[in-house]
């Protein structure tokens, strides 16, 4: 009879426990039909993993609703996943999906996954030191079919925070612009430094980086060509120009002292830059030294060619400024009110736009979310668009706004009258001069010799141009920076002829575009 009594409770209290294990399971299910529950995989893994009662896991997951708990226990694809989402999406992409239900890594999670090689970051006064432990890391693994090449050097900016940070490894204070001293930001055992550094910002003796300037090597190669960085620097951008030239000098010794540098990569070629003000006299002590002699190897392939500058750096360097920031140049030179004279006929926007309107068969289409949100705007619209674009960064655009100026050649001249037809003689040369500098670089089936064929057309009309009419044709900086970047390309099949005449030569996959796809995820 107690048996009996004792079995009866226990099968009581068995049935009650059911019956509320039931009740938190509807309750449970109903409120995961009702709710996007953040991360509820790992919700679920932390359950099994952890032991959770489901009274447990229930309150994990209102609490995860209301953002009070995040489950972080994260699994190799959603980290993969992640990284992917990063690399092609940016920063903003992935803090979206961070803080939508699939809750995924932040950014600081995939920092030390994505972190492939432990680079120097150069605090005050970069070191030789720094950017040899950085040649080593970043250059001394090689591919199976790995040979020596040309390397270009590199340099831009990319944006930053604007903040300083601790680095725990040195015990340092980073992020303070290139003007402070080594020694004055070493943290210690107490915050004298903290105070010294802050009062020395306040007085403006240094800066806080607004930037982080950027120095890299790239291989002029069909494989392992991508720039890879040698100094990562804050700076605040107010050195001068004998600053930029020491710089440049103490990467270009680095190169060639490093044992994974020209002894086993080769020598630098060309020096590239995105057109800094202060960066281009630097480029030019460096790159316009000495005039080539007979002597020099590089002579026998271009000491005949008519017209070409044979002043260059150490080992034949010359300077290429980027074909890119070029292009967006020439489009804003036009598009000024002033624009630009040829041949006594100024071209400005206002000019240009009327000129365009009598084009035909030309798809004024975009792929702007504008554009497909408004299908039905008008010609003039379009041309309005190219000519005063929302974003002047916009190398898309620039390079269709050259491209229809140069179609203007190909309209019927036979109504036009004297005054038109005076003007359009000018849009024929203009076309021209565009169609031989743009035409080598989005080609992809003209040969080698047809761009430098029309690399050097093009240099030859600007040349005559400039002679005749100065700065009014192009600003004296910009005229320059189109020359180099041509001599640079011819340059550098002369020294592809020297190194092997059976290499492939590049001339045209100019390196800061190489610089621009490698810190892009980064900016």
């Amino acid at each position: 009879m107690k048996q009996a009594t004792l079995t009866s409770l226990n099968d009581s209290r068995m049935l009650d426990r059911l019956l509320q294990v039931e009740s938190t399971l509807k309750n449970l299910l109903k409120f995961l039909a009702t709710h996007d529950v953040p991360a509820l995989p790992r919700l679920f893994r932390n359950w099994l993993d952890q032991n959770w009662s489901l009274e447990k896991l229930f309150e994990m997951t209102q609490l995860s609703v209301e953002g009070k708990y995040q489950a972080r226990n994260f699994s190799e694809m959603e980290l993969d996943i992640a990284t992917v989402v990063y690399e092609l999406g940016g920063g903003a992409t992935l803090y979206a999906l961070q803080k939508s239900p699939f809750a995924f890594p932040s950014r600081n999670t995939l920092a030390k996954r994505r972190r492939e090689y432990q680079l120097r970051i150069s605090i005050g006064e970069p070191r030789m030191q720094d950017i040899l432990h950085n040649i080593e890391v970043m250059f001394k693994t090689t591919q199976p079919e790995h040979r020596r090449c040309g390397i270009t050097l590199s340099m831009d900016e990319i944006a930053s925070d604007g903040r300083l940070c601790y680095l725990t490894a040195t015990d340092e204070i980073a992020g303070v612009c290139e003007h402070a001293k080594r020694d004055s930001v070493k943290m210690g055992t107490d915050l004298e430094i903290v105070r010294a550094v802050r009062e020395a910002i306040r007085d403006g003796k240094i800066h806080v980086g607004q930037e982080v300037f950027v120095a890299a090597f790239a291989r002029n190669d069909d494989v392992d060509y991508g720039a890879r960085p040698v100094l990562l620097m804050p700076t605040c951008k107010q050195g001068s120009f004998r600053d930029s030239a020491l710089l440049i000098e103490k990467l270009r010794q680095a190169w060639e002292m490093s044992l994974y540098g020209e002894a086993l990569h080769g020598s630098i070629w060309s020096i590239a830059s995105d057109g800094d003000p202060k960066r281009r006299p630097a480029l030019y002590l460096h790159c316009m030294a000495h005039k080539l002699t007979a002597a020099d190897a590089l002579h026998q392939h271009l000491g005949n060619l008519p017209g070409l500058n044979l002043f260059t750096g150490s080992g034949g360097m010359t300077q290429d400024l980027d074909v890119k920031h070029d292009l967006k140049r020439i489009c804003k030179t036009i598009c000024a009110r002033e624009g630009i004279l040829i041949n006594g006929t100024t071209i400005n926007k206002s000019l240009l736009g009327s000129w365009l309107e009598r084009l035909s068969d030309v798809d004024w289409s975009e792929n702007s979310i504008y554009a497909l949100l408004n299908p039905a705007s008008s010609i003039v619209e379009a041309i309005h668009a190219l000519l005063d674009p929302k974003d002047p960064q916009d190398v898309p655009r620039a390079i269709k706004l050259l491209r229809v100026t140069a179609d203007l050649r190909g309209i019927d001249n036979s109504d036009l009258n004297p005054s038109e037809y005076s003007t359009h003689r000018a849009f024929s040369l203009l076309g021209e001069l565009l169609e031989a500098l743009v035409e080598p670089f989005i080609n992809p089936e003209f040969t080698l010799s047809q761009q430098i064929t029309s690399l050097v057309k093009f240099a030859h009309i600007a040349c005559a141009l400039f002679l005749k009419h100065g700065g009014a044709f192009l600003p004296q900086h910009l005229y320059g920076d189109l020359q180099c970047m041509v001599r640079t390309a011819i340059f550098r099949v002369a020294h592809t002829k020297l190194l092997d005449p059976n290499s492939k030569s590049f001339c045209v996959c100019l390196v800061m575009m190489y610089l621009r796809c490698y810190l892009g995820g980064y900016e």
